[in-house]
């Protein structure tokens, strides 16, 4: 948590590479992880997009 990961670990971690994999892809299933777990700010958790670089698990205060 708080740690920036970005997209291109995880397509590496989650796709194992798949070099078919496009930035949108990974957009649009961290979208939908997002709508699943509930991550929203009104939850007190954010899945944030760090522009340009990856996403970032953080707890709101």
């Amino acid at each position: 948590m708080g740690q920036t990961v970005s997209r291109e670990e995880l397509r590496q971690r989650v796709w194992r590479g798949y070099q078919a994999v496009t930035s949108r892809t990974i957009d649009t299933h961290v979208s939908r992880v997002r709508t699943k777990l509930g991550l929203v700010p009104s939850a007190g958790f954010e899945l944030a997009s760090v522009y340009g670089v990856g996403y970032r698990l953080q707890k709101l205060a």
